[in-house]
C-alpha cells in the first residue's frame, strides 16, 4: 500500500471519516468497540495522521532524520560524522537510525520520523522501494539519498537527489595496478548484490574493467553469495588475488586466511571497497577502493541544506540538479603482493 489516508482507515474499520477523526483526537461519544476497530485499522495500515506530516512542514525545527543501514559499521559511522559536521555548522541536529540492512527496519524508522518534527532527511536506502519509503516521500519533505540508489530506477527518473560513488575509476586503477605487478587472474566477490544496486554496479565495473585488462579468463566473479564459499570457489580455480565489493566480506576473508595460515601480501593478495579504519591499521594494510566517504557525506549534507532552504522559501528547484557521482579512488597498500618477482 502507498500513502494511507483517513478514508482508508475509515473503510478498513467500517466507520465514517468523522468517527476516525474523533478517535484520533480523543473526542466524541463513540462506543469502545468502535474505538477498538479504528485503533486496529490505524495499526494495521500504519496510518499517521496528516496533521503530523503537516507539523513537520509548519515551522523550522533545526532537526533532520538520518537513516543508515548499520550504525556499527565504521564506514557508515564515518558517513554519519561527515554529514553531521556540515549540518552542525548550520545549527542542525540529527535523529539517527539504523535499518539493520532490512526493508522492515528502514520502514520502521521512517514511520517513527513521521511522528517527529523534522525539516528534512538523508536516507541510505535499502536498494528498492518499500511502502514506508513511498509514504515518507509522499509527505514532500526534502530528502536526499546517500551512498545508494534504488533498484529498477534510472537516475534520471528519480525525483530525489542521489549522492553516491562511481565505482569505475577506482576499479580501473586497482586492476591496472595489479596487472602491472604481475597478476594475471583476479577473483571478485560481489557481496549481497540482490539487495543493493550499487553492489551490482561494482560487479559490472569489475567485469568490464578486468576483462579488458586481463582477458575473459583472467576476470572471474564468484558465484557463491557467502564470502567464505566464494573465496573457496575462487581458490579452487587457482586464484590467489581477490577484490571484495563489500567490506564485511573482506573482513570474513581476512579471518579465513588467518585461520588457514595464509599470509596476506605473500600467499594471497586482497583489495576491498570501503576505506574503513581497520583496513589501514591491519598488518599488512589492506589496499582499498575508496568511495571518498567524507566528500560524499559533505556533499549530501549540502544538497539537503539547499533543498530545505528552497522548501522553506517555497521555491521550486529541480531535485536532480543536486545529484552527484563521486569518483572512487584506489589506495595502494601492502596487501597486494608484487607477483612479478
Amino acid at each position: 500500500m502507498g500513502y494511507v489516508t483517513i478514508k482508508d482507515v475509515a473503510m478498513e474499520a467500517g466507520v465514517s471519516v468523522p468517527a476516525v477523526s474523533q478517535v484520533i483526537n480523543g473526542k466524541g461519544r463513540l462506543s469502545e468497540a468502535t474505538r477498538l476497530r479504528v485503533t486496529e485499522a490505524i495499526r494495521k495500515l500504519n496510518y499517521i495522521p496528516n496533521s503530523a506530516a503537516r507539523s513537520m512542514r509548519s515551522s523550522e525545527s533545526k532537526t533532520i532524520g538520518l537513516l543508515v543501514p548499520d550504525i556499527g559499521n565504521s564506514y557508515f559511522a564515518s558517513l554519519i560524522s561527515a554529514v553531521n559536521e556540515v549540518l552542525a555548522k548550520d545549527g542542525y541536529a540529527c535523529l539517527i537510525g539504523s535499518s539493520a540492512e532490512s526493508l522492515e527496519g528502514q520502514d520502521k524508522f521512517l514511520r517513527s520520523l513521521l511522528s517527529q518534527r523534522i525539516d528534512g532527511s538523508i536516507i541510505v536506502p535499502q536498494g528498492q522501494a518499500s511502502p514506508g519509503l513511498e509514504r515518507f516521500l509522499a509527505t514532500d519533505l526534502p530528502v536526499v539519498f546517500l551512498d545508494r540508489s534504488l533498484t529498477g530506477m534510472e537516475r534520471a527518473e528519480m525525483s530525489v537527489p542521489i549522492i553516491d560513488s562511481d565505482p569505475y575509476p577506482g576499479m580501473r586503477a586497482a586492476i591496472q595496478t595489479a596487472h602491472e605487478l604481475g597478476h594475471r587472474s583476479i577473483g571478485f566477490v560481489s557481496g549481497p548484490v540482490r539487495e543493493s544496486p550499487n553492489l551490482k554496479e561494482r560487479e559490472d565495473a569489475f567485469r568490464a574493467t578486468a576483462t579488458k585488462e586481463l582477458g575473459a579468463s583472467g576476470a572471474v566473479v564468484a558465484g557463491a553469495a557467502d564470502a567464505v564459499q566464494a573465496v573457496d570457489e575462487l581458490m579452487a580455480l587457482g586464484i590467489r588475488t581477490f577484490i571484495f565489493g563489500y567490506s564485511p566480506d573482506a573482513l570474513a576473508a581476512i579471518r579465513l586466511f588467518r585461520d588457514r595460515s595464509l599470509i596476506i601480501g605473500k600467499d594471497v593478495s586482497l583489495m576491498s571497497f570501503d576505506d574503513i579504519p581497520l583496513f589501514e591499521l591491519a598488518t599488512p594494510a589492506i589496499s582499498v577502493i575508496s568511495q571518498q566517504v567524507t566528500v560524499m557525506g559533505h556533499k549530501g549534507a549540502k544538497a539537503l541544506l539547499a533543498l530545505m532552504k528552497a522548501h522553506q522559501s517555497q521555491q521550486a528547484i529541480p531535485h536532480m540538479e543536486n545529484s552527484v557521482r563521486i569518483p572512487t579512488q584506489y589506495i595502494h597498500r601492502q596487501s597486494l603482493v608484487n607477483a612479478a618477482h
